[in-house]
């Protein structure tokens, strides 16, 4: 059975406080249109955009956004009370958002890219946040980033070689999305397709799904896609198997999910989590009432449980 998360309140009451006053600067006007690239780096030959907090405090954040989608995801994250404090970057990955497009796409090229992001943007020693997809490559990279303190991944589903276990997606029948929940495998998506797939990142009746989001959707290159069937129906030889990966992290890892998400099958998380050594606190964190893009529909929550999680893990560090 999951284990809910009323059941960390005690552990996090003490974050509440300092973020009470947040509340109204999460639910004002500040989030009206998209993140603009403070910087942009280039690799192999490729432009990749980079979005930097105003924090400066460490360990530096990593911020890997989901299949389809862009930094943009990140907005009330980046520019919220946990970027104002701590040193927060999100990128573009070639093919999606203000970067450029790559000629050819594969886990391998996503996981150097990931890598040398990190490196040159000083968050290599710090925690790497993967959203979805973001999640799945964040663990393609480990081996690449020896000295990060931890990995926090929230809507992902590591994959690998399960075969006693449930399936570690919903389908279409399963998920309250339908189809939907199987077009991030597929390239070529109609403008509608694209708006029914962004749109079931939220819970269901969500409102008001931010139409920057379907932008960035509908600005991603097919290619991409393509590229995540390959790696999904065992086609990309580069591809890493991320249950193995996961259960030989020596470092904390989180797993966290929203209740109402459409995409992830959560008795999947559940049998998996009891084989990761260094799972925080010792299993999925589910989060009431939120969907795919928990991140961006209940911002206090995930800061909360982000922070919890950056805490433990540095001092998981220091001893």
């Amino acid at each position: 059975m999951a284990i809910r998360f009323g059941g960390i309140m005690n552990k996090l009451l003490v974050g509440l406080v300092a973020f009470a006053s947040s509340t109204a600067f999460f639910a004002g006007d500040a989030f009206a249109g998209e993140l603009h690239p403070t910087r942009y780096l280039h690799f192999n030959g490729n432009k990749v955009a980079v979005y930097e907090s105003r924090g400066h405090e460490g360990p530096g954040i990593l911020l890997l956004h989901g299949n389809t989608s862009a930094a943009d995801s990140y907005k009330r994250i980046l520019e919220g009370p946990l970027g104002s404090k701590r040193h927060l970057v999100a990128v573009d990955l070639s093919g999606y958002g203000e970067s450029d497009n790559a000629a050819s796409y594969s886990t391998a090229f996503f996981a150097q890219e990931i890598a040398y992001v990190a490196q040159q943007t000083g968050v290599a020693d710090g925690i790497v946040v993967g959203w979805s997809l973001g999640g799945d490559l964040a663990l393609q990279a480990a081996p690449l980033l020896p000295n990060a303190k931890g990995f926090f991944l929230f809507g992902t589903a590591p994959v690998g070689y399960t075969p006693t276990l449930p399936p570690a997606f919903l389908s279409p029948t399963e998920s309250y999305a339908g189809p939907a929940v199987s077009y991030g495998f597929i390239a070529g998506l109609t403008q509608q397709q694209i708006t029914d797939y962004v749109t079931a990142f939220f819970r269901p009746n969500y409102r008001n799904v931010p139409q920057f989001m379907i932008a960035d959707g509908l600005r991603t290159d097919p290619n991409t896609r393509t590229a995540v069937y390959l790696a999904g129906t065992g086609q990309d030889p580069t591809t890493l198997d991320e249950v193995a990966v996961i259960r030989n992290l020596h470092v904390p890892v989180e797993l966290a999910l929203g209740s109402e998400d459409a995409f992830v099958n959560p008795a999947y998380m559940d049998a998996l989590a009891p084989s990761i050594p260094t799972l925080h606190d010792g299993h999925v964190r589910y989060v009431q009432h939120a969907g795919h893009a928990l991140h961006y529909e209940d911002p206090i929550r995930f800061t909360l449980i982000l922070e919890d999680f950056i805490r433990d893990a540095e001092c998981a560090a220091a001893h």
